[in-house]
């Protein structure tokens, strides 16, 4: 496998690393605005020369990115957070609470609560992964970018952005099997693709594999369907 970068939407971009140690796909995000960029999670740090090579080849220079937000704690997120300047760092508050104090200095800003708008995009949090695991949206192109709540670690990426059926039946059949293993955990999890449903999303932008575009809220809505069966 190899590392991509490939457009997904207008003005937006998905990074993706293969990590042999997993076998899976590592996804970060730039999202350009006016004269400066949005970058979502910053992959493992052993990314980090494909990374930079990467949000230079879009574009994205490092005194161009103006906001960078992770969508959760996580190695695999906030790898190469300390390339940014820390007032461009920002995570939620209670996966900030979880760093050991030197990973907390890379972060200049965190944010509270349930959800809200963020200077370039929207967030709900969604506490199933981490405590402060959070979804982003962009309402300009209607991408949602799910962090580890919604991913396809396991699956190829096939076109990397599309209808992508095989990869949401073989997800469909995961929940399924895991609704029987662990219903306690399912069901937490299900809470969070209900909240997900308040947002009009048309592109499933998630931590790891393909990315989906079309009927996004029918698969949302077919996943729940599972759970609650």
């Amino acid at each position: 496998m190899t590392n991509v970068v490939a457009p997904i939407a207008d003005s937006t971009w998905a990074i993706i690393t293969y990590e042999d140690a997993w076998k899976s796909n590592i996804n970060s995000y730039v999202i350009k605005q006016g004269d400066s960029y949005v970058l979502i999670d910053s992959q493992l740090r052993k990314h980090r020369a494909f990374l930079q090579k990467s949000l230079e080849d879009i574009g994205a220079k490092a005194e161009k990115i103006e906001y960078v937000y992770f969508t959760h704690r996580h190695p695999d997120h906030i790898g190469n957070a300390d390339l940014f300047p820390s007032r461009n760092n920002w995570i939620h508050l209670d996966d900030y609470y979880e760093l050991d104090d030197f990973s907390q200095t890379l972060f200049g800003h965190t944010f509270t609560g349930s959800g809200g708008d963020l200077p370039s995009l929207r967030f709900r949090q969604l506490s199933y992964h981490t405590e402060g695991s959070v979804a982003l949206f962009d309402p300009q192109t209607k991408v949602c970018f799910t962090g580890d709540h919604l991913c396809f670690p396991d699956a190829d990426l096939g076109s990397i952005v599309g209808e992508e059926p095989e990869v949401r039946q073989a997800y469909k059949q995961y929940v399924q099997m895991w609704k029987v293993k662990e219903p306690d955990r399912v069901q937490e999890y299900a809470e969070g693709l209900e909240i997900l449903l308040d947002w009009p999303i048309e592109i499933l932008a998630t931590g790891h594999g393909p990315i989906l575009k079309g009927d996004i809220v029918p698969f949302i809505q077919e996943i729940l369907s599972i759970v609650r069966s």
